[in-house]
């Protein structure tokens, strides 16, 4: 697609090294920034050539002039587990700074739809890059809605927090339950250390069974005597 002086198509293997400059550019714009991203990755050239080589990615450029100053990464997603249909995801859709509000956004994202419909998918889902107000009215006003929202955090994070307040495959039981069976093997001069498989079930039965006994016991001692049986003295 060209509007203008802006033109957007597929890119072949032989525009890799000119979509690398605004590759970095768009690492450097991420909000995510040094949560996920280095400074500077020597591997970066390899790494996009190892993910144009993938069947279902689809890397499309905009051109201003002869020169890269847009793209878009987009992958083709089947349906699988979670989703029925089949989707285009766009992994990027970045503009270079000095080329924005001339068209080039609306011309990647078109040739990326017409890969989308080209390839039967039904949806196309993104990500605002920069999170930047701007993105996100342009997507709202091409119809792109919420779906969702992600969250980040460092898995040594999620370890300590998980640690400190138990393993998830801890068995847990009631507070009130963990009491009453600390008094009932005080009561018995028991270790207090809570009884575990047949010895807790037990345990349990027990208490139940003289609770039980104690109730049939004060109801016994409790009760009139029954008017039919009384004699009476004239």
């Amino acid at each position: 697609m060209s509007i203008g002086a802006v033109r957007a198509r597929l890119a072949d293997a032989g525009d890799l090294d000119s979509v690398l400059p605004v590759l970095c550019s768009a690492r450097a714009d991420s909000p995510l920034g040094p949560q996920f991203i280095a400074p500077e990755v020597a591997a970066l050239d390899s790494q996009l050539a190892a993910w144009f080589e993938m069947p279902e990615s689809r890397l499309v450029i905009a051109e201003c002039d002869g020169a890269t100053v847009g793209m878009a990464l987009v992958q083709l997603v089947q349906p699988g587990l979670l989703c029925d249909v089949p989707y285009a995801q766009i992994e990027a859709l970045y503009v270079d700074a000095e080329h924005r509000r001339r068209g080039v956004g609306r011309a990647l994202l078109y040739q990326s739809a017409v890969e989308a419909a080209r390839h039967g998918a039904e949806r196309m889902i993104t990500a605002p890059l920069t999170g930047a107000r701007s993105e996100q009215r342009f997507l709202a006003g091409l119809g792109f809605l919420p779906a969702g929202a992600r969250r980040v955090v460092e898995t040594a994070s999620v370890l300590r927090r998980l640690e400190l307040s138990g393993t998830p495959s801890r068995e847990r039981r009631p507070r009130g339950l963990e009491e009453l069976i600390a008094r009932r093997r005080r009561s018995r001069g028991l270790p207090e250390t809570p009884a575990r498989g047949m010895e807790l079930t037990a345990l349990l039965e027990r208490s139940q069974a003289e609770s039980r006994s104690r109730q049939v016991k004060r109801a016994v001692q409790t009760r009139r005597p029954d008017s039919s049986s009384t004699t009476a003295i004239s």
